[in-house]
């Protein structure tokens, strides 16, 4: 996607905290609303949470005749170095149930959703329905490479190859843009980082590849049940 379209998707409230906010979240106490350094987006890779967790926890999402390949884990507001969470607001944390409804079809658990904004949204200054609009935008940016999408492909790559796949499908997506999360050699997650303005960005030390995948090899099992 050309950068001229990131300017037009830019939404008014994210070009309104821009203006409002400091540069750097240092300036602010810490797990205070609003005040982080940039966002990272979590697409978890359906295919491994199902064979292990979530068939453990006969979680809905992988209860499906429907094959499902990368879903929306979450938006994470984060610090140059850590993360704010649980952050204090006026009153009570709450996601009405139009905005769960609507999120369903990248987002599938309600129990997801409603911890994703307590534990993160809660940080991001924004209301529920605010918050995942952004999350929304921001995953139907990200383009899948169709080679991950290919029924009955059960492929071992690197984090670099990963990467370079993401990157040929997304141009405007840099090496130091992304990461790749992984757990006994699966492929657990995909984290692409953007700044408060919206725009891609290179990520933090919170997402450094060594720590959040040091396997030389990773298993992608196919999207296929």
């Amino acid at each position: 996607m050309p950068m001229s379209a990131f300017r037009r998707a830019l939404p008014c409230l994210a070009a309104l905290a821009c203006l409002l906010m400091p540069d750097n979240a240092s300036a602010f106490e810490r797990n205070k609303p609003g005040a982080f350094d940039y966002y990272v987006l979590v697409l978890s890779w359906m295919p491994t949470y199902c064979r292990s967790e979530g068939r453990e926890r006969k979680d809905g999402q992988c209860e499906t005749a429907r094959p499902r390949a990368f879903l929306l884990h979450g938006l994470w507001p984060q610090y140059d170095e850590g993360w704010p969470e649980d952050c204090p607001t006026a009153t009570r944390p709450w996601v009405p149930r139009r905005v769960i409804d609507e999120m369903r079809d990248i987002m599938p658990s309600k129990n997801l959703i409603i911890h994703e904004f307590r534990t993160h949204g809660t940080c991001s200054g924004l209301e529920p329905a605010e918050y995942f609009d952004v999350a929304r935008e921001l995953y139907e940016r990200v383009s899948v490479p169709p080679s991950f999408l290919a029924p009955d492909a059960n492929r071992v790559l690197s984090a670099d190859a990963i990467e370079r796949e993401f990157g040929s499908a997304n141009p405007w997506l840099k090496p130091e843009m992304i990461s790749v999360s992984c757990r006994r050699e699966n492929l657990i997650d995909i984290r692409v980082c953007f700044g408060r303005d919206l725009f891609p960005r290179a990520c933090g030390v919170n997402e450094d590849q060594k720590r959040l995948c040091p396997a030389a090899k990773i298993a992608v099992p196919p999207v296929t049940p």
